[in-house]
């Protein structure tokens, strides 16, 4: 005879629920982790991503062929690739601008960086700017406190005014008009054109902030412009003017006669002006009053003297008469 336990399997029904129940929360748990994970970005990346982060690569200028110093590079001889960055020179060039056109001082093996020192820039980056055809490039030294000076920047429009002294008398007289700036810049006496564009040049390919030089006590007064060679400091702007053929004649008569000085223009003023020049009459000192010389005297005529009278002869021959005339 089997005896039934009603609350055995009472307790049996509970557990089962309990267990289905289990299930289903962690059914859900997971599908919901599943989601997030899907979701969320990749956290765990793999060994050769970890490799490239660890490993940061800097893009340089290569050579693609054996260079030789003094030759002048082109695009065809350089490539830009991506090294690792403890191999690369601090100095290394980055950008291909820098180096083409430029000359080479030293060699440079095939797939070797090209670095800041071994480049010297091309004339056309040296000098920065191109004077139109048929002018002339004039250059001015001015203090930073005459005319415009420190005012002016390239592409300006300039009126040249120059000034000399007759005795007591200043003469102030307009040469120039319109006159195009090509260059605008401090100049450091003692140092050219050449070195301080070349200086300014590395400095952008090495990813420098180029700063203008700025004045500086002056090496020796006979690198001064002229007129400025007791002053000490190099207080002077270098300009470069884009003038005709006889307006850079004039600015060197100017200069060598006295001064010369820059003032802004308008762009837009075309309006004709007539020749300024003060005071418009020189005046005229020492003047010395002279009558005028007497006329010259008629050159001097020796008298005519009169021919002597003939001298005759009468010749009779019987009847026939005959006169024989004879001179003296």
């Amino acid at each position: 005879m089997q005896t039934a336990f009603p609350g055995k399997g009472r307790g049996m029904m509970v557990s089962r629920r309990a267990l289905l129940a289990g299930a289903v929360i962690c059914a859900a748990i997971a599908l919901g982790a599943t989601l997030w994970v899907a979701r969320r970005p990749s956290a765990a990346p793999t060994q050769q991503t970890v490799q490239e982060v660890a490993v940061k690569k800097v893009p340089v200028v290569v050579a693609t062929r054996d260079l030789l110093k003094g030759e002048r590079v082109s695009a065809a001889d350089v490539r830009v690739v991506n090294l690792p960055e403890e191999q690369v020179p601090k100095d290394a060039v980055t950008n291909l601008g820098v180096v083409e056109n430029a000359i080479l001082l030293q060699e440079v093996p095939k797939d070797t960086p090209l670095r800041v020192f071994q480049l010297q820039p091309s004339p056309e980056q040296l000098r920065e700017f191109r004077v139109p055809i048929g002018m002339r490039g004039f250059a001015l030294y001015q203090p930073f406190t005459e005319g415009a000076a420190d005012l002016l920047m390239p592409g300006d429009l300039v009126d040249v005014i120059a000034t000399r002294r007759h005795g007591e008398t200043t003469i102030a007289e307009v040469i120039v008009r319109r006159a195009q700036v090509l260059v605008a810049e401090n100049f450091v006496p003692g140092k050219s054109w050449e070195e301080t564009m070349r200086q300014r040049i590395l400095a952008q390919a090495a990813q420098r902030t180029p700063t203008p030089p700025e004045p500086q006590q002056a090496q020796a007064t006979s690198a001064l412009p002229q007129g400025e060679g007791g002053s000490g400091q190099a207080m002077m702007r270098r300009i470069v003017l884009a003038v005709t053929p006889e307006e850079s004649v004039r600015l060197a008569r100017a200069l060598e006669e006295g001064r010369a000085l820059t003032v802004l223009r308008n762009e837009r003023d075309y309006l004709p002006t007539p020749p300024l020049r003060s005071p418009q009459v020189v005046p005229k000192e020492h003047e010395v009053k002279t009558s005028p010389p007497p006329p010259p005297a008629p050159p001097a005529v020796a008298p005519i003297r009169p021919a002597p009278p003939p001298h005759t002869v009468v010749v009779y021959r019987g009847s026939q008469r005959e006169e024989l005339v004879f001179g003296r």
